[in-house]
């Protein structure tokens, strides 16, 4: 076999003839595309499933859609089954003011249950004082009280008369009555006056008169007491006669809801005992709570019988669908907030605010798992409330401080809602493997697959969301240039066989290119404004890349591109660098010696080499000695690196590369230097698969092409990487021309072949090669140096 030399119509872009520029369907979606089909049928079969743990995660690359797309297939699954969600609300726990209770309502009636009750505060706040201070509901009492006032005057007149009989003046005073003793004439005696009897005799008198005082004190404060209960209950009942009707519509309107009736009994018991908070003071009832209020109770009737309207679903008409993008405790879990009363913090069940999950409650809570990782303690809660069913509020910042008086402390609300978390493949299996509880709160995976192939029903739902993308700027795309643009999402997916489902690059392409067109006043995106994104977004992105190809044309990297060298080879390497990635060549040498030490890696000795690029190289040895060493032992060292590497160097794909410096070191065969090769290689010399050629191929060409084209220049690559073959039209256009060259081989004896245009040789029955041979010359080698070796023994 020999090495296949590969055509132009085989290396560029892949090419998508489409009849017409396809139409741009809303209905299409990025899940309609065959990459996304197994993450559908799982997001499908997850939102269906309502037992505990299917939740679902969905993993994809990044800029596959996989937040943009399964958003969108999620709203269009919930818009298709209109199932609006409850309201729910905070009411005051008039009973234990310090846990408020939450109520659910039917979606929309949270709304009109709040303005009922505010309108309520606000009529009563007029006809609580209205109806308190009618004259005609009062009369009565203060009738009661004149004739208890009149009876009392009787009461001490006749006292006072009976005292004088005994001798004693009785007068009343505002600080009481005041007993003065009276002389024969009538008239008051001086206290200098009394003798000690007198005394006597006065005090002897006045022992029945203030037992009689006592008596009157005592009927009179239980008549007073009764005054009270009378007046309270007549306000009372004023109060309740005013309050059932309206009670009594509330109670009509939201019949039927769970525990909602008994808080509105309650409530008309609550309004009884807090009259005074309905009056101008509390100076003004007689009953009712007239002191200041318990710590963290609201102030005022319109706080204290306030709707704290959690969930506001009025204008949700089908299941919500709810991106929390910032995922911290209070986002979504909820919050306290306070307010500052008189240079103190206050807070009540007015101040709870809603999180993520209250308003997914229902529906569907989508999260970034990155940013769920990322945020400490979050993950813990989130599974406590997938488990329990239920969301609580709690004040996660007040962890370790003094707490906070009268401070609310909620009730949790039942929650039911389908938990989506989205991430790259390395979320999905970090969460995997340091939670082993993970996968039982999430049984869903939905996985999007990184490419697709590129059948005719990918590439016409391609084109589609390709139009749908120009459409959001007002463009449409030309036929060529949707077909350039489906040939880049295969070169994104390094397979001609293949389209990337990277869809979201696509779109910045269409993008940059509808920008183009609109600066020209033009419609339609063509095939020139999809090629000037292309370039203009290669260009920004690559100035690293230019720089180390400046430092090749100034030969502070020595390359070279033309002429022959023994032991030297140009090698291929990749660099990525996150928004751009490049290849350039790399010269890779090998020098042969007599020697027992085999093969010595010296990019591994000096900490540069990665394993498995020192697994390549104990392949290498592998591979000659199973070529070499099948009748007699061989004996040889080979120091091999990579010249002006002072990074690191990782993986197998220069194994080709450095098995050809070897041969070409061991044999004395001078190689030329206007080729390039990549490829890993097996024991058996055959060679495999590698990734970024295109990147490389590319590199070594400009390389060559800003020295000069000399028509004999091209890389090497493994047979199975054809199918990679997605090159720039540049260089595309050089190999049309005959001005750069491409060759598949599928051994190692095909590469050292166009190396060094002799044949490898086939061993004889012997185990010997032919001497005009590559591998006969370095049989004679690796003969002199076991020659060698057995004189120094």
């Amino acid at each position: 076999m020999t090495a296949k030399q590969i055509p132009a119509s085989k290396a560029g872009l892949p090419s998508f003839r489409l009849a017409k520029a396809p139409a741009s369907r809303q209905s299409v979606t990025a899940f309609d595309l065959s990459s996304h089909e197994r993450a559908r049928a799982a997001l499908d079969f997850g939102l269906g499933a309502n037992d505990p743990g299917f939740n679902i995660f969905v993993v994809g690359d990044d800029r596959a859609g996989r937040m943009t797309a399964t958003r969108a297939h999620l709203e269009a699954w919930a818009a298709a089954r209109r199932q609006p969600p409850n309201d729910w609300v905070y009411l005051n726990n008039f009973r234990r003011p310090h846990k408020p209770k939450p109520y659910r309502l039917p979606g929309g009636s949270g709304r009109r249950f709040r303005d009922l009750m505010q309108t309520l505060v606000k009529d009563l706040r007029e006809l609580i004082p209205a109806a308190i201070k009618d004259p005609g509901s009062t009369e009565a009492i203060r009738a009661e009280g004149m004739r208890l006032n009149a009876d009392l005057q009787r009461e001490i007149d006749d006292l006072r008369e009976q005292a004088r009989t005994q001798g004693i003046d009785l007068k009343m005073t505002p600080q009481g009555p005041v007993a003065t003793p009276l002389g024969e004439d009538g008239n008051p005696r001086k206290p200098e006056d009394l003798t000690a009897e007198d005394r006597n005799a006065f005090a002897a008198a006045m022992a029945p008169i203030e037992a009689a005082l006592t008596a009157i004190n005592q009927r009179v404060m239980a008549q007073q007491e009764q005054l009270r209960a009378s007046a309270i209950g007549a306000q009372r009942q004023i109060v309740a006669t005013t309050v059932a009707p309206r009670i009594d519509y509330l109670s009509t309107e939201f019949t039927g809801l769970e525990g909602l009736g008994r808080w509105l009994t309650e409530l008309r018991e609550d309004i009884l005992d807090n009259i005074a908070l309905f009056m101008d003071g509390p100076a003004e009832t007689a009953g009712g709570h007239a002191g200041p209020p318990a710590p963290g109770q609201p102030n005022s009737a319109e706080q204290r019988y306030a709707v704290n309207l959690l969930s506001d679903n009025a204008d949700q008409k089908t299941m919500p669908v709810v991106v929390e993008a910032r995922p911290t405790y209070e986002n979504l879990f909820g919050s306290m907030e306070y307010r500052v009363d008189n240079g103190v913090l206050a807070t009540d069940f007015t101040m709870i605010r809603a999180g993520a999950l209250h308003r997914a409650n229902g529906g569907i809570l989508i999260l970034r798992a990155d940013a769920v990782a990322s945020t400490p303690g979050v993950w813990e809660y989130l599974k406590g409330a997938v488990r329990d069913g239920e969301v609580r509020i709690e004040e996660q910042y007040r962890t370790g401080s003094m707490p906070l008086t009268g401070a609310p402390k909620p009730k949790p609300i039942p929650l039911n809602v389908k938990v989506v978390l989205v991430g790259a493949p390395r979320w999905y299996y970090s969460f995997l493997s340091m939670d082993p509880e993970f996968s039982g709160y999430f049984k869903v995976k939905a996985d999007i697959d990184s490419d697709m192939p590129a059948t005719a029903a990918n590439a016409r739902v391609f084109a589609e969301l390709i139009q749908q993308e120009a459409a959001k700027h007002g463009r449409s795309c030309s036929t060529d240039a949707v077909g350039l643009l489906l040939g880049q999402s295969s070169r994104w997916a390094s397979d001609r066989r293949r389209l990337a489902a990277s869809f979201e690059l696509v779109e910045d392409i269409v993008a940059e290119a509808s920008h183009r067109v609109a600066d020209r006043k033009k419609s339609v995106v063509e095939l020139s404004h999809v090629r000037e994104a292309i370039d203009a977004r290669r260009y920004r992105n690559a100035r690293i890349e230019d720089r180390s190809q400046e430092m090749i044309a100034d030969n502070a990297v020595m390359i070279a591109t033309s002429g022959e060298a023994v032991g030297q080879i140009n090698g291929l390497t990749v660099r990525q660098l996150g928004d751009h990635s490049f290849g350039s060549p790399a010269r890779v040498t090998a020098r042969t010696y007599v020697g027992e030490q085999g093969i010595i890696n010296i990019d591994r000795l000096t900490g540069h080499g990665g394993p498995i690029q020192q697994k390549g190289m104990f392949i290498l040895g592998g591979y000659l000695h199973g070529l070499f060493s099948r009748k007699r032992p061989i004996s040889f060292s080979a120091t091999v690196t990579f010249e002006q590497n002072y990074g690191g160097v990782e993986g197998d794909s220069a194994s080709l590369a450095e098995l050809c410096a070897i041969f070409s070191s061991l044999g004395d065969l001078p190689v030329r230097q206007d080729l390039a090769i990549t490829g890993s290689v097996n024991q058996l010399g055959e060679a495999q698969v590698i990734g970024g050629l295109h990147h490389k191929i590319e590199g070594f060409f400009r390389t060559c092409e800003e020295r000069g084209l000399t028509g004999s220049q091209g890389v090497i690559f493994p047979r199975a990487n054809e199918a990679n073959l997605v090159l720039r039209q540049d260089v595309v256009d050089a190999v049309d021309a005959g001005k750069f060259h491409l060759w598949s081989v599928r051994t190692v004896g095909e590469a050292i072949e166009l190396f060094t245009g002799l044949k490898c040789g086939k061993a004889g029955k012997n185990g010997r090669f032919p001497e005009d041979t590559v591998f006969g010359k370095v049989q004679q080698a690796l003969d002199s140096f076991d020659t060698a070796l057995d004189r120094e023994c």
